[in-house]
């Protein structure tokens, strides 16, 4: 009768998280159908080289990109839904969400009774999360790894609760998230060094040398079941040097680093104070993790503090790490903002608040989120008013045509119009000012005529034996939160 009961507990637990993940993509994330198109260029620079992929195009060699090639996997996944929206995207990023959601609560019950005030608390609390300057419009690799942050945040809180080291299957996943985080984009692996550190403290204060032993072996292994298969697909491509070339070396040494010129001591001051400006335009997360804080100093958590504190301080330091701060960068500590939720239920349980208090609170909430949100001034535009559509519409009289998206990062007019790109370096990237190659590549390119068809945005050129044959103009705000117009050219080769 216990296992029947629990069973249906999980099960209802597993839907509500589903719904609230599909209510909250369907809203926030650009991927969702009520969104004409994502308009932000890293999901669809991650996309082109997904569907890539199933093209037989091999990330690097084929088509250079610079985060983690377990990026372009999943977005190859996606591209089997639809090569031509973002659709597969919308499924994941509902299964990322749900996940997400459910080990939110999961980490509230380890302090707090779990009640329908919770689960009503629960929802706004995930909207206001995915409202945040750093989520933007959705589809970034902090995204792609915040699941396997919040499972493994879970394991490692109930270990401190319960005073022990992670189980077998516990170390084997932590190990299989770092390895993700590692083939993602490896400046995620901070969290999870800071958690390994924590277990070997642990370990070192009660003499459990003999138990962890197994779990490093574990650890070790793990993460090398999740490495070989990444390595052979690169080894049967002869691409393994193209994957250590753009994933490792340029990323570590062409870009000019910042921190290059910081003494040791004081690149922690330098990702704290980074920190602290990220957070300042993503009010929400700086609210809950400073709430997080003080629920545990309040609670008299000072194991869970300690850790938490650690966490912090690791993530932030390896995401601050280049001379390239992006503003999603911060997200990577949503995780983080976890235990306001236990810190929520608890303060309203103290006041005694009924449910038909927290139901009319948390209907504000979910309505700050969206007024919040930096995608929602999109929600339900008309895809004939994108550039994307307006030139896919022109080109699709040229069957066979190529295209080059030129000085400006890949903006979806590879997905929109389906024309697969012929050019390694298939966009602006972040790195063509220290990589000659690329920017040599492109330039011959279009001086020898190779592409049909050259799309730029907010410049324009004189390409010789092309002609601009449409313009658009599209105005939506920018992570800075201003208001902004780009304009579009499209230009055409002569004779075709």
């Amino acid at each position: 009768m216990s296992d029947t009961f629990n069973r249906k507990v999980f099960l209802r637990r597993i839907l509500f998280s589903f719904l609230t993940a599909v209510a909250v993509i369907l809203v926030f994330s650009c991927s969702s159908p009520f969104y004409p198109f994502n308009y932000w260029e890293d999901p669809n620079c991650f996309f082109t080289v997904g569907s890539g992929i199933l093209r037989g195009q091999v990330p690097y060699r084929d088509l250079y990109e610079q985060k983690g090639p377990l990026l372009y996997f999943i977005h190859a996944l996606a591209a089997l839904i639809s090569q031509k929206t973002f659709i597969g995207v919308f499924f994941i990023q509902i299964v990322i969400c749900m996940v997400t959601h459910y080990y939110s609560v999961k980490i509230a019950s380890l302090y707090v009774e779990v009640t329908k005030r919770l689960y009503v608390l629960s929802v706004p609390a995930m909207m206001l999360l995915y409202s945040v300057n750093s989520y933007f419009y959705g589809d970034s690799a902090e995204e792609m790894i915040l699941p396997f942050y919040v499972i493994s945040f879970y394991i490692l809180l109930k270990t401190l609760k319960d005073k022990a080291l992670p189980t077998k299957k516990e170390t084997a996943f932590i190990a299989v998230s770092t390895a993700m985080a590692f083939w993602i984009k490896y400046t995620l692996c901070g969290f999870f060094l800071g958690m390994v550190l924590i277990f070997l403290v642990f370990s070192i204060r009660n003499k459990r040398f003999k138990k962890l032993l197994p779990l490093i072996l574990i650890f070790i292994a793990a993460f090398i079941a999740v490495s070989l298969p990444v390595l052979a697909y690169f080894a049967c491509n002869n691409a393994l040097g193209d994957l250590y070339t753009a994933y490792f070396y340029n990323n570590i040494f062409l870009y000019r680093n910042v921190s290059d010129s910081i003494p040791l001591s004081g690149i922690i001051p330098y990702s704290l104070i980074l920190a602290f400006i990220k957070l300042s335009k993503n009010l929400y997360m700086a609210a809950a993790i400073l709430i997080s804080i003080i629920f545990f100093i309040i609670k008299k958590r000072f194991a869970e503090l300690i850790s938490y504190l650690t966490l912090f301080l690791f993530t932030t330091v390896f995401i601050f790490q280049g001379s390239f701060i992006g503003f999603y960068y911060i997200f990577a500590l949503a995780v983080l903002t976890m235990p306001a939720l236990a810190a929520a239920e608890a303060f309203l349980s103290r006041l005694k608040a009924k449910l038909y208090i927290a139901v009319p609170l948390a209907a504000g909430l979910a309505v700050l989120a969206f007024v919040s949100s930096f995608a929602t001034i999109n929600i339900f535009r008309s895809k004939d008013e994108m550039p994307q559509y307006i030139f896919a519409e022109y080109m699709k009289d040229y069957p066979g045509a190529t295209m080059l998206n030129y000085g400006f990062l890949d903006q979806g007019f590879y997905m929109v119009s389906g024309i697969a790109p012929t050019e390694k370096y298939f966009c602006g990237l972040n790195i063509d000012s220290v990589l000659d190659e690329a920017r040599i590549s492109k330039e011959e390119a279009i001086s020898s005529q190779r592409v049909d068809f050259i799309v730029t945005k907010n410049k324009t050129y004189s390409f010789e034996g092309y002609e601009v044959v449409k313009t658009c103009e599209y105005t939506t705000r920018d992570f800075n939160s201003v208001i902004g117009t780009d304009a579009f050219y499209l230009y055409k080769r002569a004779g075709i």
